[in-house]
């Protein structure tokens, strides 16, 4: 497979950020403690939204949600944005459903079913989400003291029946291992090609954004077969720094498709610098 940057485009005003998602020709951007979501459309932005608010004197300062994984899905035939991670002000995993129709939500207590992944995987750090086949499929990070991949397949509305929802597990094969722990950082599903395109970023980068990483971008094809497997090996790995000077710099943290054809995805890659701003690469993969 081929790699080619097509694109960058600062967002500026905007947190750093977490979480990208397109939908409608709409980009999604979810800062990593779910403060805000903003909508941008042609790169301007068209709605501005709080999704959990910070107010309350007993948080510590310094203290701050964590919500790592994004994805689309579709309930009642209405699209939404779900959006999982730790809500520090009550101490809770929670899933929050965004209807895209009219920026409503709802907010759903997770933590039996959080209960049941740490007894099964042990070290639970949830940082992304894609629908495959009618299924959620979580990426479990890694990190220097737990240094397996996983990824968690379950049932797409699983917060509904949390103690009998589905959980399984795959490992996470790459091609090769680079001498530093890489991490799963993002993930996004072609439906035309039946890829799941995977972004990881090394453990050197820090959450402060002072210190900077190695990013990749993994390809694992016929994904729809290999998420019922208990491995799941990648095709193509990627190692953007040196696919491409112009992300030097930068911490890949997210992945989301812009455009899904025959043999080829453009990708949306959210990214922040040393700096703690946003940027989005535009990339394009072809076999």
């Amino acid at each position: 497979m081929k790699l080619k940057l097509l694109d960058y485009r600062d967002v500026p005003d905007f947190p750093v950020g977490s979480n990208v998602e397109f939908f409608n020709d709409t980009l999604y951007l979810v800062d990593d403690d779910a403060s805000d979501l903003v909508a941008l459309k042609k790169w301007q932005v068209q709605a501005k939204h709080q999704l959990l608010g910070y107010d309350d004197p007993k948080i510590l300062p310094g203290s701050k949600s964590d919500f790592e994984a994004t994805t689309i899905i579709v309930v009642n035939s209405i699209p939404r944005l779900l959006v999982m991670g730790f809500d520090i002000k009550d101490k809770h995993h929670k899933a929050i459903l965004v209807n895209l129709d009219d920026f409503t939500k709802e907010e759903f207590d997770i933590s039996v079913f959080y209960n049941r992944l740490k007894e099964t995987v042990g070290v639970i750090n949830i940082e992304s989400a894609a629908i495959v086949l009618g299924k959620l499929i979580l990426c479990n990070r890694d990190h220097k003291t737990a240094p397996e991949k996983h990824i968690i397949v379950t049932d797409v509305d699983f917060w509904k029946n949390q103690a009998n929802a589905e959980i399984t597990t795959v490992s996470f094969d790459l091609p090769q291992t680079p001498k530093q722990v890489v991490g799963l950082s993002g993930l996004a599903y072609s439906y035309k090609n039946d890829w799941l395109v995977v972004s990881l970023l090394s453990e050197s980068a820090d959450k402060d954004h002072k210190t900077m990483g190695d990013s990749y971008l993994a390809v694992i094809e016929n994904a729809s077969r290999k998420v019922v497997r208990k491995k799941m090996k990648v095709n193509s790995l990627f190692h953007l720094n040196e696919a491409d000077n112009g992300f030097t710099g930068y911490n890949m943290q997210s992945v989301c498709i812009r455009t899904d054809k025959s043999r080829r995805v453009k990708l949306y890659l959210l990214a922040d610098n040393r700096s703690g701003n946003n940027g989005i690469f535009t990339v394009r993969v072809k076999e």
